[in-house]
């Protein structure tokens, strides 16, 4: 059986790599034929590759002429871009055809016998990215080709709105659909009228051991991995944890003033090293949430808006909705109730939870039509 799998794979982002190489890792040891499908929509490969530019052209202040200057902030988005992209190389399979717009899709159509969109947020409308039906299948037909989703989201998304008819009849020609969070079950129920199954993220159903480099720092350090912007009280917490576990503060991915280092370009192994070595994480990304626990971290959450639904409703299924940070979270700063996580209840629904997901995923590739 040959599958194929449409996601965000190409981007700058350690949880759409991380979660593009799990999925094709689990299907692959189940021994199905399974590969990326590399499509990267023009528009945001443009979007992408335009801040990688790492040449600008500056009018010099004493002459009429022109000036080339690198652009350093490019050089570690170039350099991150990289191994992120030599990482999907050595451990997943892409299709040989580079895909780059709609049309291009349709060499796909009869080459797969299950195709598979997700994870991640590739159901998000109100994103950067905008609608795209491709993410909903439109390229194959569910009469020669079986079309589910595993763990897709809608993300932020609440109401389809001009989108809602097409994406309606596209759905309804699913033959299964696994969601990951339940947003997006409420949105299949209420406005595309079908049931879906809420399933985990695919970087929880594989192992990391072969797939982490352990970092070279000798003291404990507090991790931080975060994508928006902290806040003047968030920045006082990790501060004070810091100083008073003694932890040096350690940030991945993103320049932070507050930290003693800086590793903007660690490359994906690196990064879930990173995370297993931790003493403390502190995040506002869903994935550094995910990693925290696969690891057993003790670990704090900023919640910014965007997020707030899937790392909510991820920290709820867990019983770990205490993690959020709060007045309660900061009153615990001298004590040791800040490091105190029951992982062994924690450990128990999120084994039961990966048997369900990856039951679900199985049995949605092999059932028959519900039609």
């Amino acid at each position: 059986m040959k599958i194929g799998i449409i996601t965000f794979h190409h981007v700058d982002n350690y949880g759409a790599t991380l979660q593009a190489c799990a999925l094709w890792s689990f299907l692959n040891s189940q021994g199905y034929d399974v590969e990326i499908i590399d499509y990267r929509p023009f528009k945001i490969a443009w979007m992408y590759f335009r801040a990688l530019l790492p040449i600008k052209s500056v009018k010099s202040s004493t002459s009429k002429s022109k000036k080339i200057r690198i652009n350093e902030k490019s050089l570690i988005y170039i350099s991150r871009k990289w191994k992120m992209r030599r990482f999907l190389l050595s451990h997943v399979k892409l299709s040989h055809k580079k895909i780059y717009d709609k049309k291009g899709l349709k060499y796909y159509h009869d080459k797969y016998d299950v195709v598979i969109c997700g994870s991640d947020q590739i159901w998000c409308i109100d994103s950067f990215r905008g609608y795209n039906s491709s993410f909903f299948l439109d390229f194959v037909s569910n009469k020669t080709t079986r079309k589910i989703s595993y763990a897709a989201s809608f993300g932020n998304t609440t109401k389809l709105g001009p989108y809602q008819k097409e994406i309606y009849t596209l759905i309804n020609e699913f033959q299964s659909i696994l969601v990951r969070d339940s947003n997006s079950i409420e949105i299949i129920a209420n406005e595309c009228n079908k049931k879906a199954i809420k399933v985990l993220d695919p970087t929880f159903l594989i192992k990391y051991d072969t797939l982490k480099d352990y970092p070279k720092i000798k003291n404990k350090y507090l991790l931080l991995y975060v994508q928006a912007d902290i806040q003047e009280e968030e920045q006082e917490f990790i501060k004070f944890l810091a100083e008073e576990q003694n932890l040096t503060i350690v940030s991945v991915g993103r320049d932070e003033p507050l930290a003693q280092i800086n590793l903007e370009t660690a490359s994906p192994k690196e990064w879930i090293g990173l995370h297993s070595e931790a003493s403390y994480i502190i995040t506002n990304t869903f994935h550094g949430t995910v990693f925290s626990i696969i690891f057993h971290k003790p670990f704090t959450v900023f919640l910014p808006s965007d997020k707030s639904n899937k790392v909510r409703d991820l920290l709820n299924d867990f019983g770990l909705t205490n993690r959020i940070f709060s007045e309660k979270l900061k009153s615990q700063l001298f004590s040791k109730e800040i490091f105190d996580i029951d992982y062994e209840s924690v450990s128990s629904i999120v084994e039961s939870k990966i048997i369900e997901s990856k039951k679900h995923l199985i049995e949605a590739i092999l059932q028959k039509s519900d039609e």
